[in-house]
Formats: C-alpha cells, sequence, structure tokens
C-alpha cells in the first residue's frame, strides 16, 4: 500500500483515501493509529524544528506499507528518498501503538537527513526528553511486539530509555555538570553514563547487519532455469540495448550469442533477481522498439555524448543505444527482487533518455513566434528583480555573495536566474514526448521520483536559486494527476519553509512567478510532422 503525498495531511489521512483503504481491508482501528501516530509526528517534529537547531521539520512523503517484511531491502530509499517505508506490523492495533509508529516517521526523517543507520537513534535523542512515562512505556511495548526486520534496533532503543532521558541537550536542557556532546547533534552526555551511547551504537549495528543478512538470506537460492531464460530470450530476440556491469560490456545485440560474460555474471545468482532483471529488459526493449517505431526518421537522431552514463537505465554514448547496468550503484540487482516502482521508473527512464536524442533533433520545438518567447522569459526575470528586491533585508544580506554572482554574470539576478531555467528547459520538452509513451504508473512514479527536496543540493545562501530550482521542477507535475501540484511541491520538499515561511518570498509571488514559468513552458510542443 503507498499512501500519497496528496492524500496526507498534518492529521493523517484525507478522508477520500481513508475510504479507499477501508474498501481495501484497513480496519477502522488501524486507520485511527495511523492517523494518531502522524498527527504525533506532525505536531512533535514543528514543535523541535521550532527549538533545535537542524531538526527535521516535519513534511509530507509518500509512506509505504509493506505487508511483508522482508520484500524489500530494509534501508532501501523508496522513489528517491520521497518516501517513508513502514511494515504492516507497525499500524496493527493488536500489536503496535500510535507512540511508535510516530517515532517511526520521525526516524525516517532523521535517517533520510544523517544518511546513516547506527548513530541515527542518539542525534535523534531529544525526541524522549519530553515525553512522559506512559507514552516511553507505550513505545517499549510495542517494540517488544514488533516483527520488523530491525525490531531488535527499537527493542535496544526501549531499553535504553532510561539513560537517554537523562541526556542534556545545548538548546533544550543544557547540562551543568560533566558531560561530552555527540558531535553534530547538541546531545549532552553526562560523564555517569558516558559508555552507554556506544553500546546504543552496537546495538544497532547488530540489528541493522541482522535485517539485512535475513532480507539477503530469503532470496539467496539461485535458479538455473532463471539464468538459461534470461540467457536464451537475448540469444534469440537480441533486444536493442546493452548489459553492463561497473560500465564494463557483457552482451551486444549485434553478437547476441556471445553470452559466456553474461553467464558468468549470472552463475549462482538470486533467482528471483535473475527473473526481475529479464522482467525489466524486456520492458527497456519494448520502450526502445515503440518509441524508434514513432519517431520519423530515428536514424538521423544525433549522438548522445553528452550522457549521463549511469541511473536507472542510460544511453550509451559510444554506442548509441541504452545500457542496463547490472551493478548500478544504489539499486541492487543481483540480489534480490526488484524494489517497488523500480520498473514503473525504468520504463520512464528508458522512454526519457531516447526523447532527449528526439528533442536534441528538434522534434519538440518552440511553437510560438520567437520574440514571443523572449517576452515571457524577460518577464520571469523582471518578477525575479522584483522579488529580490522586495526580500527581507537580513534575506538579501545572507544571500548577498550568490546575488552578486549572478549581476556579474547578467546584469541582474533575475535574467541570470531566468538562464538558468532556460538551461533546463530541454528537460521539459523531453517530457511533453516521453509522456505519449508511458503509461499511468510510469508517468506517476517518474513525477513522484523526481519531486524531491533539494535541501541539501541548495544551501540557504542560494536560495533565489532554489526557488527558480523548484519552479522548474513544479512542471514536472502537469504530467501526473495531482490536483493541487504547488501544495504538493510546497509540502513534500520543505520549499514552503525554506522559501516562503522564511520571508524569501510571498506566496501570492510563489504563485505569479509559476504560473510566469507555466507560461514558458506552454510554448513548446510536439513537432506532429515528425512523430508517426
Amino acid at each position: 500500500m503507498l499512501v500519497p503525498i496528496e492524500h496526507l495531511g498534518p492529521d493523517g489521512l484525507s478522508g477520500a483515501f481513508a475510504a479507499a483503504v477501508a474498501a481495501r481491508g484497513w480496519s477502522a482501528a488501524r486507520i485511527a493509529l495511523f492517523d494518531a501516530a502522524f498527527a504525533r509526528y506532525w505536531q512533535r517534529s514543528a514543535s523541535l524544528a521550532r527549538r533545535v537547531p537542524g531538526w527535521p521539520a516535519p513534511r509530507l512523503r509518500h509512506v509505504a506499507v509493506l505487508a511483508d517484511p522482508l520484500a524489500v531491502h530494509p534501508y532501501a530509499a523508496l522513489l528517491n528518498t520521497s518516501a517513508w517505508t513502514l511494515y504492516a506490523d507497525d499500524l496493527d492495533p493488536a500489536t503496535s501503538h500510535p507512540e511508535l509508529a510516530a517515532y517511526l516517521l520521525a526516524h525516517g526523517d532523521r535517517l533520510m537527513t544523517l544518511g546513516e543507520v547506527t548513530m541515527a537513534a542518539l542525534h535523534h535523542a531529544p525526541w524522549w526528553l519530553e515525553r512522559d512515562d506512559a507514552e516511553c512505556a507505550a513505545f517499549a511495548a510495542a517494540a517488544a511486539r514488533s516483527s520488523r526486520p530491525d525490531a531488535a534496533a527499537y527493542r535496544a532503543l526501549a531499553a535504553a530509555l532510561p539513560w537517554l532521558r537523562r541526556l542534556g541537550h545545548a538548546a533544550l536542557r543544557p547540562l551543568v555538570g560533566p558531560h561530552r556532546v555527540i558531535p553534530g547533534s547538541g546531545v549532552q552526555v553526562p560523564s555517569a553514563i558516558d559508555g552507554e551511547p556506544p553500546a546504543l551504537v552496537r546495538a544497532w549495528s547488530a540489528a541493522a547487519r541482522g535485517a539485512v543478512d535475513a532480507y539477503t538470506a530469503r532470496w539467496r537460492a539461485p535458479d538455473p532455469g532463471a539464468a538459461t531464460a534470461l540467457l536464451d530470450w537475448l540469444a534469440d530476440d537480441a533486444p536493442p540495448l546493452l548489459l553492463t556491469a561497473q560500465r564494463r560490456i557483457l552482451w551486444t545485440p549485434d553478437a547476441p550469442a556471445r553470452l559466456d560474460a553474461l553467464r558468468d555474471a549470472c552463475a549462482g545468482r538470486s533467482g528471483v533477481a535473475l527473473r526481475d532483471i529479464a522482467a525489466d529488459l524486456a520492458i527497456v526493449a519494448a520502450r526502445t522498439r515503440r518509441i524508434l517505431a514513432t519517431l520519423a526518421a530515428p536514424e538521423a537522431l544525433p549522438a548522445a555524448s553528452d550522457a549521463e552514463q549511469r541511473g536507472y537505465v542510460y544511453m550509451h554514448r559510444e554506442r548509441g543505444v541504452l545500457a542496463y547496468d547490472l551493478d548500478e550503484p544504489g539499486i541492487d540487482r543481483r540480489h534480490g527482487p526488484a524494489l517497488p516502482f523500480a520498473r514503473a521508473m525504468l520504463g520512464a527512464r528508458a522512454v526519457h533518455e531516447w526523447a532527449h536524442r528526439a528533442v536534441d533533433a528538434g522534434y519538440v520545438p518552440w511553437a510560438l513566434p520567437a520574440p514571443e518567447r523572449e517576452a515571457r522569459l524577460a518577464a520571469i526575470a523582471a518578477q525575479l528583480d522584483a522579488a529580490v528586491a522586495a526580500a527581507p533585508p537580513g534575506l538579501r544580506a545572507a544571500t548577498a555573495d550568490d546575488l552578486a554572482a549572478l549581476t556579474a554574470e547578467d546584469g541582474t539576478p533575475g535574467r541570470a536566474l531566468a538562464r538558468r531555467l532556460v538551461e533546463r528547459m530541454p528537460d521539459f520538452q523531453c517530457n511533453l514526448l516521453a509522456q505519449r509513451f508511458c503509461d499511468e504508473r510510469e508517468r506517476e512514479t517518474y513525477v513522484r521520483h523526481n519531486i524531491r527536496s533539494l535541501r541539501g543540493e541548495i544551501p540557504p545562501p542560494r536560495r533565489w536559486r532554489l526557488l527558480v530550482r523548484y519552479l522548474y521542477e513544479l512542471q514536472y507535475l502537469r504530467f501526473s494527476a495531482v490536483s493541487d501540484p504547488r501544495r504538493f511541491l510546497l509540502a513534500s520538499t520543505w520549499a514552503d519553509a525554506d522559501l516562503i515561511d522564511c520571508g524569501l518570498v510571498t506566496r501570492a509571488v510563489f504563485d505569479a512567478l509559476a504560473d510566469a514559468v507555466a507560461a514558458l513552458c506552454d510554448g513548446y510542443a510536439v513537432d506532429e510532422r515528425r512523430v508517426r
């Protein structure tokens, strides 16, 4: 079950989605537990974020609820870090409790921002400084009953609550006596319990290893039949793609019977993994054949000389066909089943890579008179310059160096930022073409994968660049069924806090800029004369 962003709010599920999951078997008690947990997560995280520097403020993300605890790698990031992962057991009113589920959501935010498993519980210790005995007892009881793959970690956390609640924090409860500070957290450890935090880290490390080992063992069994089926299909069908391993080519369609390198790579591998690899390749081949049969002159597409050589699937610069890497970083293709939504993203990515070459060939041009493009671009630049001029003095001072750099580039910050917008426009043009070849699941997955927080990529001193990037990425949502794209983007990426709540721009200015960017995008169209 995926609870989508657009059906979440500070109090939990929307009424429409609650009715939908009730029709699919969720009890009223399960829905109530979810709502209570989400409300506690939201209220507590918002309160802590106001007072604790660096505490992740609450935001909306998809919630993936797994029925089978070992169906997915326990630390996989679904939808490009835009989803929490919970297990059905976490929301079972007979065994769980809102206190456990609320902590899991907040802890999931910490994992995403910290990027590390074993220290996350210590960095998240301020959560416990404001919990009462009853709340801690409810958490501990639910953790004791949990069947999560990493349940041992949360039981260790429950056992540590007595000393965790004795910790201090520089912003919440500063300690007076001898203590040390856990770097990067503000958490203060009294000297009397100095040995406890390392013991908790060791317990979390052991639990994490156990969870990964259980997952790996579940899917370890080889299946010679799966390998044979994959190799036979490649030899017989010769699909238009490459198979690689760490960029080394293992198989090509121009020599389909040369299978030794790939056979060696498949030897002893998980049968489930090999069957999913075969299904992946079938999607890549089908999407490739469909788009090449539709473009009027596919043989005239320009070379992919600047294509990024990574991703779910990528355009090989020298061979000019899509390459599927068995060892793609971040995608564990050889040891278990494909992640939820991964195949939908793969199909969308395959189409998008071909669409890039079509855009380079002029298949999606500016469809209005050329002066109209310049007029719409100038309007965006003028609105951006007006927004900069109206920004509070403190924010202008905090972004002054970057504003000066932008001014040096193009005369005004607005013109420089507008130029950056234009530099990203080929990707939008690709989407205009690619949407014709993707089914609904692929379109929705592609959009939800790409709308993500950019906080870690664009720091506060460059907030004006962040604004323009979000204004551009808002345009992805026109290819989705999301009914309120602006709410979706603002509430799910921290853009509301980073752009509007901080005072950089008002909501009215943001909306006006979004309309202006949308008008620029509206000027592009697929050249129907070049598409069969």
